[in-house]
């Protein structure tokens, strides 16, 4: 009975204002210090997602080519260079028959709506296959090819649109672009090493000169 009348003392002792503010400031330092990182490996993952999409579009570039005698996407009449028609119908011909699924014409960090199928090449509308990337074979007179087999696997097929402008949140990633190339390999390419804006290297090594 006396063990029972025994008061143990309370052990329930109140934070004090300082010990509040320090845990709060090591809150505060914790998250100054995952932000960045977290927002770092968010950016890998995107530019690892836009790889693969270029990967995609190097493998069908070269099937694309294995049934066209060597030539790959372009839809210019002869003696013109560019023609958004003609880039228009072969564009959403080569989706439609080599990368089916829409959003794989769409970059993880772009802002712009991803497609629900591909129906022009025209920029910065909906449905385009240039929502995100650009395409190199749709650039050339068509009396130049481009044939596949001059690009000694080393010329860019289709990469980051604008990959090469100064750094911008409104398109793609920043500090440059991904490049696929004919031996249908995706790298990444630093904004220094682009010929311009939406021009990667070597891209001038395999273009003919226009007349």
């Amino acid at each position: 009975m006396e063990d029972a009348m025994i008061q143990h003392p309370k052990n329930d002792r109140a934070f004090t204002l300082i010990e509040l503010l320090v845990v709060l400031g090591i809150i505060v330092l914790l998250v100054a210090i995952l932000i960045p990182t977290l927002g770092r490996a968010r950016e890998t993952s995107r530019k690892v997602g836009c790889l693969a999409n270029l990967h995609g579009f190097g493998i069908g570039m070269n099937l694309y080519a294995e049934s066209n005698g060597g030539q790959l996407p372009n839809g210019n009449p002869p003696g013109v260079w560019t023609s958004g028609a003609g880039a228009s119908a072969v564009l959403v011909a080569f989706a439609h028959d080599y990368a089916p699924k829409a959003n794989l014409f769409h970059c993880p960090t772009d802002p712009d709506p991803i497609p629900n199928t591909i129906s022009t090449a025209d920029y910065e509308v909906p449905d385009s296959a240039r929502t995100s990337y650009e395409f190199y074979s749709v650039w050339f007179a068509p009396e130049y090819g481009p044939w596949i087999k001059l690009f000694e696997g080393k010329a860019p097929l289709v990469w980051d649109l604008d990959g090469g402008a100064p750094d911008s949140p409104i398109k793609n990633h920043l500090n440059g672009g991904n490049v696929v190339y004919a031996d249908a390999h995706a790298d990444w390419e630093p904004r220094k090493e682009w010929i311009d804006e939406n021009w990667p290297s070597p891209a001038d090594k395999y273009y003919p000169p226009v007349p």
